[in-house]
């Protein structure tokens, strides 16, 4: 029997060590082919080149050569018009037979679009989730657009439907996330701190934090903000270079004023199990990032996050919400590390984005999907 031709773009080192379990659930099935593409950030040099990450796993990914020009909005604008008419020359030629779309960046619109007009039917992974900015806003129009959605919760799933979608589109899988944390093998505390340059002693807070579209203008202020924090616990700080949207080469040279600081351990990228078993070690993690309010409560760990950028969001009981002020941050930090009945409190959080199996729920609804018109025909329910 002919497999069905699966395709992936990945457009972040987030998005592709998030969905790693479910492209290794695909390639592992005798009834699916895989076929993997890499653009935007993976292709940058100053964001670590991070194809070369992929390739370690997945030799045969494929590059889509778009990139993110400059540190602004109209530069977003752009990128959409070079990859998408890119990606539909690529999905033409070689025509996948169903493409999967993760969560709300531009790279994942723009997959959504062309696969709507090229006819190639979609699923959705993490959709339905509030976040709040503009990356909810290209959430849910990925929504109207796919065919299928794999939402993470029952609470994602009920937004969806909510929206005008069928019942039986939706299927409820689990966040991809924790089936590496739950099933796989992660470095131990040793190998870390080798590649983070830490002393075994050390305690470290982790910082991720990236622009808001719509706060733009004080991109780097916020990033000043929130080094001012980790810098008055007088901890080393792993910090995480921000991602290419708009603001985020402002926030970088911020990071960047550190580098001569021999508290801070700085990184344009980590591979994701490494990212994974800095969230473990870290004493506390502080930022905006996804992870932090998917990932981290399975680690127990206490989460400082700032601002709007996951205003809404479904998160673990471990997380603090702050605004952009440093004494803020400094004083959530700082309940994180000494608060004792908050830290027995964490001992107890559980996490509630799913049980581990996400990729092979995802193969195994792939493998029976049946890739006729009624996919694409869609219709609104009210």
């Amino acid at each position: 029997m002919k497999k069905k031709k699966i395709a992936y773009v990945s457009g972040t080192r987030a998005d592709f060590g998030l969905m790693t379990p479910v492209l290794k659930a695909v390639r592992a099935s005798d009834k699916l082919e895989l076929k993997l593409y890499a653009t935007g950030m993976h292709l940058m040099p100053e964001f670590g080149e991070t194809i070369n990450h992929i390739r370690k796993e997945f030799p045969e990914v494929v590059p889509v050569q778009a990139v993110f020009e400059k540190d602004n909005r109209e530069s977003a604008a752009k990128f959409t018009g070079d990859f998408l008419n890119k990606l539909a020359l690529e999905f033409n030629e070689n025509k996948p037979d169903f493409v999967l779309i993760l969560g709300d960046r531009v790279e994942m619109l723009c997959v959504a679009v062309a696969c709507l007009y090229l006819g190639i039917p979609t699923g959705h992974l993490h959709g339905g989730e509030k976040t709040s900015t503009v990356d909810e806003i290209a959430r849910h129009a990925i929504i109207k657009l796919a065919s299928i959605h794999f939402p993470a919760t029952d609470e994602s799933a009920k937004r969806i439907e909510k929206m005008g979608e069928e019942e039986w589109r939706i299927h409820v899988v689990g966040a991809p996330a924790l089936d590496i944390i739950l099933n796989e093998e992660l470095p131990t505390k040793e190998e870390l701190y080798r590649k983070l340059k830490l002393k075994q002693e050390d305690k470290f807070i982790l910082v991720t934090q990236h622009p808001v579209s719509e706060e733009v203008e004080n991109a780097a202020n916020q990033m000043e903000e929130t080094i001012s924090a980790v810098k008055k616990t007088g901890l080393p700080v792993v910090a995480i270079y921000s991602n290419s949207d708009a603001g985020g080469r402002e926030m970088i040279a911020v990071i960047e004023k550190e580098k001569n600081n021999p508290l801070f351990h700085i990184f344009p990228s980590l591979e994701y199990k490494t990212f994974l078993a800095s969230e473990r070690e870290a004493v506390v993690w502080v930022g905006n990032s996804s992870g932090a309010c998917i990932e981290s409560s399975s680690f127990k760990v206490p989460v400082v996050n700032i601002g709007t950028r996951q205003q809404g969001r479904q998160r673990g009981q471990n997380v603090i919400d702050v605004g952009y002020d440093r004494n803020e941050i400094f004083d959530a930090i700082k309940k994180s590390l000494e608060d004792e009945e908050y830290k027995k409190f964490l001992s107890g959080v559980k996490n509630p984005w799913g049980d581990g199996k996400t990729g092979l729920r995802i193969a195994k609804i792939l493998e029976s999907v049946n890739l006729e018109l009624k996919l694409l025909g869609k219709k609104i329910t009210y």
